[in-house]
């Protein structure tokens, strides 16, 4: 099986962006090859996605990486670090990083992941997107698409 997992709050202006772009690739039925996952905030939910079975995970989230605002980049675990300050892990983890390095750890080797991040515009305790993550929200779908159609059902 293969994931697209939209993670964010709905209540945090752009951070809605990876659970807005899960959300209408479900909505449109453009899921046809893998699954939209609307993961929330439970950043610890994503361990139950990452099993012999997971083939593929594409991971859709706000990301501050200097790029310009509404600006996307694809990127593996190996070329981002954590820049949480916190050594533990909790059920309210907001640090993907950790929480997939806590996975790797109880689960084994994580199957294939990457991550499609998207800069924000802005953030606040508001829900909606910034203009300018709306006005590009079918160019995001698209290219999440896209990626996963390229990579496509692993070869057995």
């Amino acid at each position: 099986m293969r994931y697209l997992i939209g993670i964010g709050n709905y209540y945090g202006r752009d951070d809605a962006i990876g659970l807005r772009i899960a959300e209408l690739i479900g909505e449109t039925g453009l899921d046809r090859d893998f699954r939209a996952i609307d993961l929330g905030g439970n950043l610890l939910d994503v361990v139950h996605y990452l099993d012999a079975q997971t083939e593929q995970v594409l991971i859709v989230d706000s990301a501050r990486m200097g790029l310009a605002p509404g600006d996307y980049a694809f990127f593996t675990l190996d070329q981002v670090a954590s820049v949480k300050g916190s050594a533990s892990l909790s059920t309210h983890e907001g640090d993907l990083v950790k929480v997939l390095e806590f996975a790797e750890a109880t689960n084994g080797p994580l199957p294939p992941i990457t991550i499609l991040g998207i800069e924000p515009a802005e953030l606040a305790d508001e829900p909606g997107l910034s203009d300018t993550l709306e006005a590009r929200l079918d160019q995001y779908v698209a290219a999440a698409v896209e990626f996963l159609a390229q990579v496509g059902p692993a070869r057995r």
